[in-house]
């Protein structure tokens, strides 16, 4: 197992998701007894338990991982334009608050490589939802994902600086990441845990 041998975790405290292009999010609260394929359907994990990876797979959409340095909890959440348009890494903060007392004010916000606002290409009928994050160039329309999770996120309470955006479009660097659009099957494993440290 690639991200096992990476972490140090056994197989099966690395959680992944059969991801829906929701809003739904679970939370992990105990140790997976077997090593399943995937935890839930559901777009989101939340966790405070430390050694537990929790996994986002994408190839065009976005991975936000969000945690609260003083609580001490970590949520992930895949974001493609329609978790985007359900506001999904905004409820998993909403969450956070509400299930771990958490502050946003304490949280910090990780949006890693997917597909940027150069690239995202889309037609009205997606860019209809999204009015402040969305451009023309000539004659195409363009939406920004990163620009409207970070506004989300901001809505939610997290503090701009303690957003931070790798700006990293894997369109752009088909090279090094998976992209949908340039017609890769793969997928990027992006994921975050609670050291034990």
């Amino acid at each position: 197992n690639l991200l096992s041998s990476v972490t140090g975790l056994s197989p099966q405290n690395i959680v992944m998701l059969e991801q829906v292009h929701g809003d739904e999010i679970l939370v992990v609260d105990s140790f997976p007894q077997c090593n399943l394929p995937a935890y839930g359907e559901a777009d989101g994990l939340i966790t405070e338990m430390t050694g537990i990876a929790l996994v986002i797979r994408t190839a065009d959409c976005v991975p936000v991982f969000i945690y609260d340095v003083e609580k001490k909890v970590l949520g992930a959440v895949h974001s493609g334009w329609k978790g985007t348009m359900l506001n999904v890494a905004g409820k998993c903060i909403e969450q956070m608050k509400r299930e771990f007392s958490c502050d946003p004010g304490g949280m910090q916000v990780f949006i890693l490589p997917s597909i940027g606002p150069e690239m995202y290409e889309v037609n009205e009928d997606v860019a209809q939802h999204f009015p402040e994050n969305t451009l023309f160039v000539h004659g195409k329309i363009y939406v920004d994902p990163w620009g409207s999770i970070e506004n989300s996120c901001v809505k939610a309470g997290v503090a701009a600086e303690h957003i931070f955006n790798t700006n990293i479009c894997n369109r752009t660097n088909y090279d090094d990441f998976f992209s949908h659009r340039y017609g890769d099957a793969g997928r990027n494993l992006n994921f975050a845990f609670i050291s034990r440290d």
